[in-house]
């Protein structure tokens, strides 16, 4: 099955093409702006480099958040565009768990915390159990303010890493900090690695649910205040 796998919901843009658990091409590009204008050029350039075109595939995979709220609409609004003019299916995985499945190969099995900067003095956290380079939910993902993911992480945690982590270090007491190691790894959604989840998914007969974005809090920009002037009133 040839899957596009596509994310622009954090600092990122990437895109990539998999084939039966094979990354046959990725493009990864660290991005705060333009996401919009690079994404379906970035799909194109991987279609191309596998030797497919548009036509040639078979399912459409994206991340739907946490993210920022442009980031996560542009991706989807291409994901599901793409989707429907090619009447196949869409696949849709939350930032926070692309991430803990890059990772887990390269942790030992145990607990561990991802926080991401969710901006405005919080986090999006959840944590995972990493067992055979697996990743398990064991929480769900939120948005935490600084100050309170120390109560969200039990005595079982032993790793907390993700573009939040620095964030949250000076949040926690040195007992914690002590206890925890805090990797550094990339921390950015990869779509081969999301292809390589919708493939799993798509293989074991499961059906695609229908995708939604994951925001986990209200938009920063917010409705600007009716202005009323005396002549409306007269």
């Amino acid at each position: 099955m040839n899957i596009l796998a596509l994310d622009s919901a954090l600092s990122s843009c990437s895109a990539a093409v998999v084939r039966d658990g094979v990354i046959l091409s990725e493009i990864f590009e660290e991005r705060l702006r333009g996401q919009a204008e690079r994404l379906i050029p970035m799909c194109q350039e991987v279609c191309a480099q596998a030797g497919l075109s548009f036509d040639d595939l078979e399912a459409i995979a994206v991340t739907r958040g946490p993210g920022t709220f442009t980031g996560v609409r542009i991706g989807l609004a291409a994901a599901k565009g793409l989707a429907l003019a090619l009447n196949i299916p869409l696949v849709g995985v939350t930032t926070l768990d692309v991430v803990a499945r890059d990772i887990a190969e390269s942790l030992p099995d145990g607990r561990v915390a991802i926080a991401l900067d969710a901006r405005r003095s919080e986090v999006y956290l959840q944590i995972f159990e990493v067992t055979g380079g697996n990743n398990i939910p064991v929480s769900e993902p939120a948005a935490v303010p600084l100050e309170n993911v120390a109560a969200h992480l039990d005595g079982q945690v032993t790793a907390l890493f993700g573009t939040g982590a620095e964030l949250v270090k000076s949040f926690l007491s040195d007992d914690i900090c002590a206890r925890l190691d805090f990797p550094d790894m990339p921390c950015q959604p990869k779509s081969g690695t999301l292809g390589l989840m919708a493939c799993e998914r798509l293989a074991s007969g499961a059906t695609p649910e229908a995708v939604v974005p994951l925001y986990l809090r209200a938009p920063d920009a917010v409705a600007a205040k009716a202005i009323s002037y005396p002549f409306q009133n007269l």
